[in-house]
């Protein structure tokens, strides 16, 4: 399949057009968590409060998977791509379906006033999914763990911004963490996506993978001795 960008097709962005791209997406991530926080606050019908809190959860889903993918446009598909901003994008809006799950009902009134909050709003899941990501991204499961990291910047998203109002739930470790400044909910939502990219970056490189090599038999396909045998060197780091 043809490659995102791949250089014949397309021409190869120059380092001040990725530089823009995120300056545009800082600003329209922090305009969507400042206009939708307020929107939800002075907005008192029950209906319109929920879709406009889903709706800004999934705007800024969507903004964080573009964040995402874009920094692997150069070693993905343009399928993949988009999948993974979609994924983000449907994750963080379907994250509060588990409101109507814990309330057993269709009405928005239950699924709005739980007497705890729903399984899905643990953020102990984030820390699974991290501990996944990072293996999957070590072992050159190269798909999957873009995908577990377009999952992360949903949980991560979704769970910072009900932090502002709840703090973490990392149950069955703490109950409640203090609920956190505006600031920092901004500030990490923007950083997310690249902490994360610069995280599987870390995973895939030469150090963590010749230590790994010491310890972990993988097979022929992902990994091969350099002409002198003294460094090793894996086939999928070339891609």
């Amino acid at each position: 399949m043809r490659n995102w960008c791949a250089k014949n097709t397309y021409p190869m962005p120059h380092c001040h057009t990725m530089v823009y791209l995120r300056i545009v997406l800082t600003t329209l991530v922090t305009i969507t968590c400042l206009l939708g926080d307020n929107f939800v606050e002075l907005t008192q019908h029950p209906l319109l409060k929920a879709l406009a809190d889903n709706a800004t959860h999934a705007a800024i889903g969507a903004l964080t998977g573009i964040a995402f993918a874009m920094q692997f446009y150069e070693r993905t598909t343009q399928l993949l791509g988009w999948l993974l901003i979609f994924t983000c994008f449907v994750v963080s809006s379907f994250i509060d379906l588990d409101h109507f799950i814990e309330a057993r009902s269709l009405y928005l009134e239950d699924a709005t006033n739980l007497s705890r909050r729903p399984f899905l709003h643990c953020s102990t899941i984030v820390l699974a999914l991290l501990l996944l990501y990072i293996c999957t991204a070590c072992l050159n499961y190269f798909r999957s763990s873009l995908l577990l990291g377009a999952l992360l910047c949903a949980f991560i998203t979704h769970h910072t911004r009900d932090a502002v109002r709840r703090g973490y739930w990392l149950w069955p470790f703490y109950d409640h963490t203090e609920r956190i400044p505006q600031l920092a909910y901004i500030v990490g939502t923007i950083l997310t996506p690249y902490v994360l990219g610069y995280l599987h970056n870390v995973c895939r490189s030469s150090l963590v993978l010749n230590f790994l090599g010491q310890y972990v038999k993988l097979s022929e396909s992902n990994y091969r001795s350099s002409a002198g045998g003294s460094v090793a060197h894996y086939r999928y780091l070339q891609v």
